[in-house]
């Protein structure tokens, strides 16, 4: 049996998944102050006459790490780039960087070496001021070459608990995504540490000793041990789970669908083409800077069953903030839920209570009167957000020669709707854009079912340059001096097995199993020397596929 656990911003559900099937679903308050609560409450419901022995896997989501960045609430980091010559990145990054000198080129080549006393002279200083122990490190041109990365990583770690290095955390290009990457992947490690330390304490509360796996933004699955050094990747992993519950209850059958998971904080939105979830290009961004976390084309609106409603001055507001409960539910300030009730659309709590708030909110207007204008509010909002959305998709810029020649913009063709608020609100927003809706029987728990049934994944980079004769994998710190691979081809196939074989030494594919991997991209560049290019600059790029390992009936 597969247990999956969702741990939301608002509510933390549970399900138990054996062979495709639900066995027990439950939805409970995520208790923030103590994440450990909500998690052995939600276990609680769904462990009842089951046997702890009988659960083979347990696959967690959580908006820990993303709620902890968008509200300000990470550690303090020391960010140190050698950035060399070229373009001015004082202000591209949450904090202004501390530079080192030293310049690694396109090639891998170290022009300049870093010097690692004057990194120590430095570092006392920078740390004296900030007190903080936590470091990020990132080189231009460090997916060519680590090694300056990795040397001031050694010499700072005696000064620093937790040091993140931007190779590591991705192999492609773009130095400033690396290095926003390093930073946020430091400032969040305390946070994700106690989250899993939260988590192995409720595991252990029914004696589930199952591996424990958690979802990463773009819909794979990890060790939670082994995400313990690249936390950063958990951020957004709720959209994630929401994508692969949409996938696992085959809810996106139209050719161009708009998925919408209505929680109790947010909706999150995303697009599907032929059943299939649309990608980011190069990476999400994390509180506005672009990063090197791969993830889903999720867009965030601040509108969920629980946003506060809030009238001044003829001036109706539903949302963004989340201030407790409805009134319904023995909170003090209405809801958007508290609405819904009052329309009938949802029956739950104190109703007549959701009644009077609402009524309060203006003495002059009739208490249905004004629930509908909450609603018609967050419903102009989600349409707002859903507008955007499909216009950004339909501007993105043309890679390939295929989508001019079969051009394929994106016309709605249905909304399926997932989250706790889906079936009192969903049905409202299809009838305003005019689509059809479906709303899945487990709709509430799509989340937990999506990162139950998640598959395992990890990504690789291999970089060859076959006149230096390198191969550099920066995710695994390797660096082949000696390499002798000669083609795009050969190199994908050295990148096949080595991912194979680190699955396997993080125990992610079993030693039996096939894994079923897949190419992100190849890029395979002549080497212009003497006015001939017999050389080349090989990059693969290469993943353990991710999506649903089964899908779910409900």
């Amino acid at each position: 049996m597969l247990l999956g656990i969702d741990v939301g911003g608002t509510f933390t559900d549970a399900v138990i998944i054996d062979d495709g099937t639900i066995v027990s679903s439950a939805k409970r308050r995520t208790t923030k102050d103590n994440l450990m609560k909500g998690i052995t409450d939600a276990l609680g419901a769904v462990m009842t006459d089951i046997d702890p022995k009988v659960i083979e896997q347990v696959t967690l989501s959580t908006t820990v790490v993303t709620n902890t960045i968008v509200e300000h609430k990470e550690q303090p980091v020391d960010l140190y780039v050698i950035a060399g010559p070229g373009r001015n990145v004082d202000d591209i990054f949450p904090v202004r960087p501390v530079y080192l000198k030293g310049y690694t080129d396109h090639r891998g080549i170290v022009v300049e070496s870093t010097k690692l006393e004057d990194v120590n002279h430095i570092a006392e200083m920078v740390k004296s001021r900030s007190g903080t122990d936590l470091a990020a490190v990132s080189a231009k041109f460090g997916v060519r070459n680590p090694k300056e990365e990795l040397d001031i990583a050694h010499a700072l770690g005696d000064m620093y608990d937790t040091i993140s290095t931007g190779s590591a955390l991705s192999g492609n290009l773009n130095f400033p995504r690396r290095t926003i990457s390093a930073y946020f992947n430091s400032a969040v490690a305390s946070v994700f540490k106690e989250f899993k330390n939260a988590v192995y304490h409720a595991l252990e509360t029914y004696h589930i000793s199952a591996p424990v796996y958690i979802l990463k933004a773009d819909g794979g699955s990890l060790p939670i041990d082994t995400v313990e050094s690249t936390p950063v990747e958990t951020v957004f992993t709720g959209p994630a789970a929401t994508v692969l519950g949409l996938e696992a209850l085959r809810s996106a059958k139209e050719s161009h669908t708009i998925a919408l998971d209505i929680g109790g904080t947010t909706t999150d939105i995303s697009l599907w083409k032929q059943g299939k979830p649309l990608m980011t290009k190069e990476g999400v961004s994390i509180r506005n800077y672009p990063s090197a976390v791969r993830s889903f084309a999720v867009t965030s609106v601040g509108i969920g069953g629980e946003s506060v409603v809030r009238y001044a001055h003829g001036n109706l507001t539903v949302g963004p903030e989340r201030l407790g409960p409805s009134v319904a539910l023995g909170g003090i300030i209405p809801t958007l839920g508290d609405a819904l009730i009052v329309l009938g659309k949802a029956h739950y709590g104190d109703e007549q209570k959701a009644y009077d708030a609402i009524a309060r909110i203006d003495t002059t207007v009739d208490a249905r009167n004004m629930a509908q204008c909450i609603v018609n509010e967050a419903v102009r909002v989600v349409q707002q957000g859903i507008d955007t959305v499909v216009a950004k998709e339909n501007k993105r810029p043309i890679y390939v020669v295929a989508d001019i020649v079969h051009p394929d913009p994106f016309v709605p063709a249905q909304l399926v709707i997932v989250g706790g608020t889906a079936s009192s609100l969903g049905p409202i927003i299809g009838d305003q854009l005019g689509l059809p809706v479906h709303i899945p029987v487990d709709a509430a728990v799509a989340n937990a079912i999506g990162a139950g049934v998640a598959n395992h994944t990890m990504a690789i980079t291999v970089h060859v340059d076959t006149k230096r004769r390198t191969m550099v994998v920066p995710e695994l710190g390797i660096q082949d001096r000696s390499s002798s691979l000669r083609s795009a081809q050969a190199v994908e196939e050295v990148a096949y097995q080595l991912l194979r074989e680190a699955a396997q030494e993080q125990k992610i594919v079993s030693l039996d199993e096939r894994a079923n991997i897949e190419t992100i991209s190849v890029e395979d560049f002549p080497v212009v020397d003497g006015w001939q290019s017999m050389e080349r600059i090989i990059t693969v790029k290469v993943q353990l596929q991710a999506g649903v390992s089964s899908y779910v009936e409900s």
